[in-house]
């Protein structure tokens, strides 16, 4: 069987999409934006400006989308604009570097906040994090039905703990981080820099609302549904990250901010002593592997499109009883665990960001083209061209600044992007164009 079944409705797109976004993101990534940036209120700047330039991305993927709800996402809509060797190199970079980098940084965190709470070396913790990302692709193997299942109970409970934080800081803080500021906090041209670097950290927390665009083919109703997924998926998890962010400030100066892998259980850790800390750890982790689970769902489906289509092995687009693509799958779980096992969480962050303003700002160009041939669709964005524009100009700005920052980091992703391209002249459906 080489087809998936509508089944997933608001609720479910919902939980995946929030439970994806919020994730190993809000507990890692504040520590190295505060600590890049040096200042309170910069921080808040770049919280804002990625809870903003998500919504322009979501309204943008909404229209992509609607216009083709077909599994695989991105590289659908690329190689519908350009021809099948532009969908081969989308859909290749993430369906194997992007998204499996993805998925093992976050099984890292998952690990490495296990490791706390047992008092792991920290040499081991990487280990442990691969055990759990073969132990979700397992369960995911079962079929929709089980990981629908985990991915709705983890992101109802996840989203409790963390407003539980939020309430606890407010009604106990004192506001100790307001005023504080990092000794060498950048000023002048070097802020911008800074800013570019810190957007990796906050794109990767809002990150997760583009992957609704891989599951459309299971989504009932896509055209009413897959909007309102997309743009209440930012919303919940935008308004959660101001009110963390705000709550960390409100326990801990910006010193401990900056210094903390685990934000939210060093707050609770200072207001209700090492036991609150430690239930905060506990919790992060389910509410690391609700992240986690949510994008070993989805990545599959980008390798299962680009099978179905030609443009990789057919056996990688076989549907199992449980309407899993289960070679898909199982081709993501072995790289994510063999990424888990060897990398870092600052190294597969930026790689998989750097490569992302890439892919992302490509794949919103599609849309022009796009509208040019059929300029009706199921939903419109609203103030088009500007807000695609927007979209792709803050991106390049993005990836200069970050070229600027980190040139390695940069020619790596650069060489990952010419190594997909020279594959596409290999695969025959790729000679399109």
């Amino acid at each position: 069987m080489t087809d998936l079944r509508r089944s997933l409705r608001l609720v479910d797109g919902l939980a995946m999409v929030v439970g994806i976004m919020v994730g190993s993101g809000i507990f890692r990534t504040p520590g190295l934006v505060a600590a890049q940036l040096g200042r309170p209120w910069l921080t808040f700047i770049a919280w804002v400006a990625g809870g903003a330039l998500a919504l322009v991305g979501a309204l943008c993927f909404a229209e992509l989308a609607t216009r083709h709800p077909a599994a695989g996402g991105k590289y659908v809509y690329v190689r519908e604009a350009f021809g099948p060797r532009a969908g081969f190199v989308v859909g290749w970079v993430e369906g194997v570097a992007i998204y499996p980098a993805a998925i093992a940084g976050i099984a890292v965190v998952a690990g490495e906040y296990i490791g706390r709470l047992t008092g792991l070396a920290p040499g081991h913790t990487s280990w442990v994090g691969a055990g759990l990302a073969a132990l979700l692709t397992g369960i995911n193997l079962a079929g929709v039905a089980s990981g629908r299942w985990v991915q709705n109970v983890a992101t109802g409970a996840k989203l409790l703990a963390l407003t539980g934080v939020v309430v606890l800081a407010f009604a106990k803080g004192g506001g100790a981080g307001w005023s504080s500021r990092l000794p060498g906090a950048p000023t002048g041209g070097a802020t911008l820099v800074a800013l570019a670097l810190a957007s990796q950290a906050v794109i990767w927390t809002y990150y997760g609302y583009l992957d609704v665009a891989k599951i459309a083919e299971e989504v009932v109703d896509p055209g009413r549904t897959l909007p309102r997924i997309l743009l209440g998926g930012i919303g919940i998890a935008a308004a959660l990250y101001l009110l963390l962010n705000a709550a960390f400030f409100q326990v801990l100066p910006i010193d401990r901010i900056a210094a903390s892998n685990l934000a939210p259980g060093d707050v609770a850790a200072e207001l209700t002593g090492v036991r609150g800390g430690s239930l905060v750890a506990a919790l992060a982790v389910l509410v690391v592997l609700a992240s986690l689970n949510g994008n070993i769902f989805v990545t599959p489906r980008v390798i299962f499109g680009l099978a179905r289509e030609g443009l990789g092995p057919r056996a990688l687009a076989l549907v199992n009883a449980g309407g899993t693509p289960w070679v898909a799958m199982l081709l993501v779980g072995a790289v994510a665990i063999a990424l888990a096992a060897t990398g870092s969480f600052e190294s597969l962050l930026g790689l998989a960001i750097t490569v992302i303003l890439v892919i992302d700002g490509f794949t919103v160009v599609s849309l022009f083209q796009l509208r040019a041939r059929r300029p009706g669709a199921p939903f419109l964005v609203p103030g088009f061209p500007w807000v695609p524009l927007a979209f792709v100009g803050v991106y390049a700005a993005l990836f200069v600044g970050t070229a600027a920052g980190r040139p390695g980091l940069v020619a790596q992703a650069v060489a990952l992007l010419v190594g997909a391209y020279a594959l596409s002249w290999a695969v025959e459906g790729g000679r399109g164009r």
